[in-house]
C-alpha cells in the first residue's frame, strides 16, 4: 500500500510571531496582545520565518544543538479529550519534557469556527426562509434546498446542523454524541454561542430552573420563549421581531439499526417527523412561524463574536493590497501582500483564515451585531468576543506555542497526530499548530503515516507496527525531529480498511497501537541512562490506585503500570502520564502496557512507569448530595458503583470501598472532564467550580506519584 502525497514537496515559506518574554506560565493576555481575543495568531512584530516541509526534506537540515536541558523525566499526553495535555502544559511549563496532543481539540480557534460555521450553522439566508415560512418544517420544500455547505478547508466534511457528519471510531458519533461533547465543553469553559452575565451555561433570557433536571424529556413539552432584548441577531433576527425558542434534539433510534441499508445516510440527519427528547440548553432557535417550536429550517442564533472582515492583518483585501504590506487601492496579482491563507502553501496567512486578526476591520456593534441594542461589546472601540470564548482561547496550547519564550519552547518536545478521516476534523486544526510550531522550531517534522510510505516515520513498502521496527528507527532529534506531526491514514485504503478505522478519530487497531508507541518511544529517547537490562524477576504489573486531590476535595482514581522487576530493584524510573479520551476508563489506557511490559522484561525497551488518571467527572449521590470521584463498575453487580471513600486521606489500600447504586448517581458534568477547571456543574451551580478543578487535579496527581513511587528526579541533560 502506498500513500499519496498530500502536501506539496516544496518548502512552504511562512512567517509567525514569537515572543521573547512571558509570565511564569508562558501565557500572555490575549486582549493586550495584537493577537486579539478571538483566538488569532499574535501580530508579526517579532516574526521569525520558517518552512513547512515533509519529513524527508528535513533529514539533513538540523539546527545547532541547544544548551543542555534540565530534564524532568516526565511526559504527558493523551488522545481525543486527553489531547488537553498540551493545554495543561501551556499553563504549567517546566513540569514535563515531552507533550503529546493526539487527535483532539487543542486548536480552539479552529474548533469554535467549525462549531459556529458547520455543526450549528449552514442554514438558508434569512430572506429565503421568510419567503417560505409555511414550509419551514419540510426538509424537501423546493424553495429551501440550499444544500449542505461543502468543506472550506482540507480534511473537513460537508455538514450542517440538520446533517451532522456521523462516524464510528471508538464510539458512535451521532447527534447525541456531538451534543454531549459540546455541552461538556460548555460546562468546562462556559457558553460558547452567546454571553449571559447572569448564567455561565444558558443563553440570555432562559431561566436557571431549566437545569434543575437538565436531561428530563418533560422539558421538551414546555419550550422557553425568549423575546426582546435578547432576541436580536444580525444574521437571522436583526430587528428582534421574532422570538427565540429552546428545543430538543438528539439521535433517535433508526429502524433496523445498522442492518438498515440507509443507516449511515440517516445517522446524524435530523428528522422532524420523529419526536426528539434530548433537551438542548446552550443555544436557541429563531421561531419564524411563531408555533413555539424549532422547525427543520429554522436557524440557530450565535451571538459570541463581533463580525469582522477577514482581510488579514494588513487591513485590506487582496484587490486593495500594494504588494508592500499596505493598502493603495489596487495591486497587481492575486495576493500582492502574500497574506492569503492556504493550508499547504501559506498556513500562517491571515486573510481568509476565519479568525480575527488585529488590523482587520470590525463593526463594533456588540456580540449580536445589531446597532443600538447595548449588548456586550457594543461601542467599546475594541474587537469583542464573549468572555467565555476569551477564556477558552487564552488556555489553548496553540497560543503558548506562539507566545512562549524561545528557551521555554526549546525545553519541550511536542508530538501531534491526527487522522486524515477523523470525523471530528481534528487534523484541520492540528495541522495549523504544526505549521506554527515549525515556523519557530524548524526541526519539526510532518510525517504521512507511521509506516508504509516514503514519508512515514518508518519508510517502508508495507505498513508495520512500530514495535516490530523499534530498533531500526533513529528516535533522536536528528532522526525523527524535535517535534512532529503524524497524519495517519492511507488515502488509498480499501472500504474494509476504512470500516476498520483507517485514518479515523481513533484509527485502526494498528494505528491505535502506533499512536501510543510513537509517544512512548519518542519520550524514552529524550531521557539518558535508563534501565534497559533484562528482568529476571517479577513481570510488570498494572493496578488501580487512588489519592486525595485537594483540587477536587475528594479521593480520585487512577491506573498505574509499574515496570518489570520494580519490586526487586531500587532503581528509579521516568513517568509517562497518559490522559484518556471521553468515555474511557483509566484502565483502558494502561492495558496497552501489556505489550510494552514484555519488551521491558526482555530488555528491548527502557523501563518506565505509566499513569492514567480517570477522565470522567465525579458522581453526585442524589439522595445525599455527596460526591464520589474514585468509582469503578462493581465486578459482581453491574447496577452498583464501587467507590473509594471520598474523604479518606490515607493509603489507597486502607480506604473503605462503598457500594453506591448507579441509578442514585449523576455526573456533575455531562461528559468527560476535559482536564480543565470547570466554570460550573451541569446544573449551573457556579459555586461547584471551587471543587471541580480537574486541571489542578493533575498537579496533585504528579505530587502523589512523586511521593508514592520510585521516580527519576530532575537532572541536567548530558552534553550532546
Amino acid at each position: 500500500m502506498r500513500l499519496v502525497v498530500v502536501v506539496s514537496a516544496s518548502a512552504l515559506l511562512l512567517s509567525c510571531s514569537s515572543s521573547s518574554s512571558g509570565d511564569v506560565t508562558g501565557q500572555q493576555d490575549l486582549q493586550s496582545e495584537a493577537s486579539g481575543a478571538d483566538g488569532s495568531l499574535p501580530a508579526d512584530d517579532a516574526a521569525d520565518s520558517g518552512a513547512v516541509d515533509l519529513a524527508g526534506e528535513q533529514a539533513g537540515d538540523v539546527p545547532p544543538a541547544p544548551p543542555p536541558r534540565l530534564l524532568k523525566f516526565r511526559a504527558i499526553g493523551g488522545m481525543s479529550m486527553g489531547a488537553g495535555a498540551l493545554n495543561f502544559h501551556a499553563h504549567h511549563p517546566g513540569l514535563v519534557d515531552v507533550v503529546a496532543a493526539q487527535g483532539g481539540y487543542v486548536n480552539y480557534s479552529y474548533v469554535i469556527d467549525m462549531l459556529h460555521r458547520q455543526i450549528f450553522g449552514g442554514f438558508c439566508p434569512r430572506e429565503l426562509l421568510l419567503a417560505h415560512v409555511d414550509d419551514l418544517n419540510d426538509p424537501d420544500a423546493p424553495g429551501l434546498q440550499c444544500g449542505i455547505p461543502g468543506p472550506q478547508f482540507p480534511w473537513e466534511y460537508a455538514q450542517n446542523f440538520n446533517n451532522i457528519h456521523p462516524d464510528f471510531s471508538g464510539t458512535t458519533w451521532d447527534r447525541t454524541a456531538y451534543l454531549d461533547s459540546i455541552e461538556g465543553l460548555t460546562t468546562a469553559f462556559g457558553n460558547l454561542f452567546s454571553y449571559n452575565p447572569d448564567h455561565p451555561l444558558l443563553p440570555p433570557g432562559v431561566p436557571a430552573e431549566r437545569l434543575e433536571d437538565p436531561r428530563s424529556p418533560a422539558l421538551c413539552e414546555t419550550p422557553v420563549v425568549v423575546g426582546k432584548p435578547h432576541s436580536f441577531n444580525a444574521e437571522y433576527n436583526p430587528d428582534g421581531t421574532y422570538d427565540l425558542v429552546s428545543f430538543c434534539d438528539g439521535e433517535e433510534p433508526i429502524p433496523g439499526g445498522k442492518d438498515n441499508p440507509d443507516y449511515w445516510s440517516l445517522l446524524g440527519a435530523y428528522d422532524p417527523a420523529v419526536p426528539h427528547t434530548r433537551p438542548v440548553h446552550m443555544i436557541l432557535a429563531v421561531d419564524y412561524n411563531g408555533n413555539g417550536l424549532r422547525d427543520y429550517h429554522e436557524p440557530l442564533v450565535i451571538n459570541a463574536r463581533e463580525r469582522h472582515q477577514d482581510v488579514g492583518r494588513d487591513g485590506c483585501a487582496s484587490a486593495q493590497e500594494d504588494g508592500k504590506g499596505g493598502c493603495s487601492g489596487g495591486g497587481a496579482g492575486n495576493d500582492p501582500n502574500g497574506d492569503d491563507f492556504d493550508t499547504f502553501d501559506n498556513p500562517l496567512g491571515t486573510e481568509g483564515d476565519n479568525f480575527y486578526q488585529a488590523g482587520e476591520p470590525h463593526d463594533d456593534l456588540g456580540l449580536d451585531g445589531v446597532e443600538g441594542t447595548g449588548d456586550f461589546g457594543e461601542g467599546d472601540g475594541e474587537y469583542s468576543v464573549s468572555p467565555h470564548l476569551a477564556k477558552l482561547f487564552d488556555i489553548t496550547g496553540m497560543h503558548w506555542i506562539a507566545n512562549a519564550p524561545d528557551a521555554e519552547l526549546a525545553a519541550t518536545d511536542i508530538f501531534l497526530d491526527a487522522g486524515i478521516r477523523d470525523g471530528l476534523q481534528s487534523l484541520t486544526g492540528t495541522y495549523r499548530i504544526a505549521a506554527l510550531l515549525q515556523s519557530r522550531e524548524p526541526n519539526t517534522r510532518i510525517f504521512e503515516e507511521f509506516s508504509g510510505t516514503d514519508l512515514s516515520v518508518h519508510p517502508s513498502p508495507e505498513p508495520v507496527m512500530l514495535n516490530k521496527v523499534y530498533t531500526l528507527i533513529d528516535w533522536s532529534e536528528k532522526g525523527t525531529g524535535k517535534n512532529h506531526l503524524v497524519m495517519y491514514g492511507y488515502p488509498d485504503a480499501t472500504p474494509e480498511e476504512i470500516d476498520a478505522g483507517d485514518g479515523k478519530h481513533v484509527g485502526s487497531p494498528e494505528q491505535v497501537f502506533n499512536r501510543v508507541a510513537m509517544f512512548i518511544y519518542r519520550a524514552l529517547a529524550r531521557w539518558p541512562d535508563l534501565d534497559s537490562t533484562e528482568c529476571k524477576g517479577t513481570p510488570g504489573k498494572i493496578f488501580r490506585g487512588s489519592f486525595y486531590a485537594d483540587a477536587l476535595g475528594s479521593r480520585f482514581g487512577y491506573s498505574i503500570s509499574l515496570p518489570p522487576c520494580y519490586d526487586e530493584s531500587s532503581l528509579v524510573y521516568p513517568v509517562i502520564y497518559f490522559l484518556p479520551g471521553s468515555g474511557m476508563w483509566a484502565e483502558d489506557v494502561t492495558v496497552t502496557n501489556l505489550i510494552f511490559n514484555a519488551s521491558m522484561y526482555s530488555g528491548h525497551l527502557p523501563k518506565f512507569i505509566e499513569v492514567a488518571p480517570e477522565g470522567q467527572c465525579c458522581r453526585i449521590h442524589k439522595p445525599t448530595g455527596k460526591r464520589y470521584c474514585a468509582c469503578v463498575n462493581d465486578k459482581g453487580d453491574g447496577s452498583v458503583w464501587s467507590c473509594v471513600d471520598p474523604q479518606c486521606k490515607g493509603a489507597h489500600e486502607a480506604c473503605e470501598i462503598l457500594k453506591i447504586p448507579k441509578q442514585e448517581t449523576v455526573q456533575e458534568c455531562p461528559g468527560g472532564c476535559v482536564f480543565a477547571n470547570q466554570v460550573s456543574d451541569q446544573f449551573g451551580n457556579v459555586e461547584s467550580a471551587a471543587h471541580m478543578k480537574y486541571e489542578d487535579m493533575l498537579l496533585d496527581l504528579m505530587a502523589h506519584v512523586d511521593e508514592t513511587y520510585r521516580v527519576r528526579k530532575a537532572q541536567t541533560a548530558p552534553a550532546q
